[in-house]
């Protein structure tokens, strides 16, 4: 329980663990029906373990109070209880006996129920807290459904190896006669035409607006096209942008955030931190302004306008200008944006994505590429408080993607077993708790026989299941149940 930690804290606290209550006087009164529970199961034969009650009090307690909690803690006797209330003369007297702890930064304390090694309390910042509270509130926001293309990926109920259902209404997609004769080999020539057809080379750039900030972030839709894009080439190529004729630059600047944060022409010496995380900001929520990015990159102290120029200044410097002699960060219109030629890794692995889910045959080399750009987590030892919302749609991305890929190896007469283990394992390096992909790894290892590798499997999703209080979903437990039964592996049925 806690007391005195902020409204909009216990308004979004995980109310299963944690619960808030407004002052101590309900604390007492919470504790005096604990007693009265246990007092009347005690001597029951299936008398459960009374679980620890704790308190984390940061409010102001008065002396009244401090002695109505003293009173009941003192008639619960052997009970787990613990209590922290803020040190004041009327908490001293009331609890003679309890430890003083010192909280002030930087001072290590010692406490002798956690071992005698000395121990540093940690403490927040005004932003890291502001940033909790974010977090916590972009937590408690629904889950969004895929749109377009994304509707195509794997759905997580569908594991590999596994017997696949009836296609996606998106494949079953009716095409008159002359178009279906018109490409015998691909069954679904109108989806692939619409979804997966090359980009155009060059389009012009789109007029700035400024969005409002409660809108979506535009890595959501479909990108526009850009020169020297790897996505709009073969599917062959890699991290390596296309180069044009020679009187091109080979390469135009791209923002990398499929790992830690780089920007290709910025340092990472001085400001460049700084400088590339507006760079980022810029190119993943266009058509700001200017006030929206002072706030944006420091929502508890604002920057002024004449930093934010500064930064905006140092980025077109270092940027420079594109091909067509446009500065690559232009003046603003409407609010801020960057030249289309400017990408980055997520645009790049977005189309490759895409594209390879729009080919249900021969897309899956555009899915091992995009996976192929991964270098860690997204924005991977940075946070930023304006990400968190497209840092999850990243990551529910890749997830997608690399279950998407490990079904698919498993199909088919010859199924690579090898291939599909590698897109289920470097989709757990992203996100350690998808349980989606933990159900591919036990299957494909199922399927390939391989009993210590299926133990590892489960002893792992158990390990992350207890360090993050997750409770498995039926459908995981029921596999669980099933590889550690070493029943008949299930047979192959259908296919789209």
């Amino acid at each position: 329980m806690t007391v005195g930690l902020g409204t909009r804290l216990a308004t979004l606290l995980p109310r299963g663990r944690v619960r808030p209550l407004p002052h101590v006087s309900a604390v007492v009164a919470d504790l005096g029906a604990l007693l009265l529970e246990v007092h009347q199961q005690t001597g029951g034969p299936d008398m459960p373990e009374p679980l620890p009650w704790i308190l984390v009090c940061a409010g102001d307690v008065d002396a009244e109070q401090a002695w109505q909690l003293a009173d009941a803690v003192s008639a619960a006797r052997d009970l787990p209880i613990a209590i922290v209330l803020p040190a004041n003369d009327a908490t001293r007297a009331a609890f003679p006996a309890a430890q003083s702890i010192a909280t002030a930064p930087g001072i290590p304390v010692t406490l002798p129920q956690l071992g005698e090694e000395p121990v540093q309390l940690q403490r927040l910042t005004d932003e890291q807290y502001r940033q909790y509270l974010h977090a916590l509130q972009v937590a408690e926001e629904p889950a969004e459904p895929a749109a377009g293309t994304w509707q195509l990926a794997e759905p997580h109920e569908q594991t590999a190896a596994a017997p696949r259902p009836e296609p996606h209404p998106l494949l079953r997609i009716r095409t008159s006669d002359g178009e279906a004769a018109s490409d015998p080999g691909s069954p679904y020539p109108a989806l692939v035409a619409s979804v997966g057809a090359p980009r155009p080379t060059k389009t012009d750039a789109p007029a700035p607006t400024d969005t409002p900030e409660g809108e979506a972030v535009p890595g959501e839709t479909t990108p526009n096209p850009t020169t020297g894009d790897v996505a709009g080439g073969p599917a062959t190529e890699t991290d390596e942008p296309a180069a044009d004729a020679g009187d091109k630059q080979p390469s135009a600047p791209e923002i990398s955030v499929l790992g830690p944060l780089t920007v290709r022409g910025i340092t990472h010496s001085g400001h460049g931190p700084k400088v590339a995380a507006l760079a980022a900001l810029i190119h993943l929520r266009p058509g700001r302004t200017a006030d929206f990015l002072c706030t944006a990159m420091d929502p508890v102290n604002p920057w002024s306008t004449r930093t934010l120029q500064t930064r905006l200044s140092e980025i077109r410097s270092r940027l420079g200008a594109a091909p067509d002699g446009q500065p690559y960060l232009p003046r603003p219109k409407h609010g801020y944006s960057f030249h289309p030629d400017v990408t980055s890794d997520w645009r790049r692995f977005q189309d490759l994505a895409t594209r390879g889910l729009a080919d249900p045959q021969g897309g899956t080399v555009d899915l091992e590429n995009a996976l192929a750009l991964l270098r860690g987590k997204p924005f991977e030892g940075r946070d930023f408080s304006w990400a968190d919302a497209v840092q999850q749609e990243m990551i529910s991305r890749i997830i997608d993607t690399a279950h998407t890929l490990a079904v698919r190896h498993t199909e088919g007469d010859q199924p690579d077993l090898d291939a599909a283990r590698r897109a289920a394992l470097r989709g757990l390096e992203i996100d350690e708790t998808a349980e989606v992909l933990y159900r591919d790894w036990m299957n494909i290892e199922w399927g390939a026989g391989n009993a210590a590798g299926v133990r590892k499997a489960i002893a792992r999703l158990q390990q992350v299941a207890r360090t993050y209080d997750i409770s498995l979903e039926p459908v995981t437990e029921q596999l669980i149940d099933l590889v550690l039964a070493d029943r008949a592996a299930p047979s192959r049925t259908g296919g789209a």
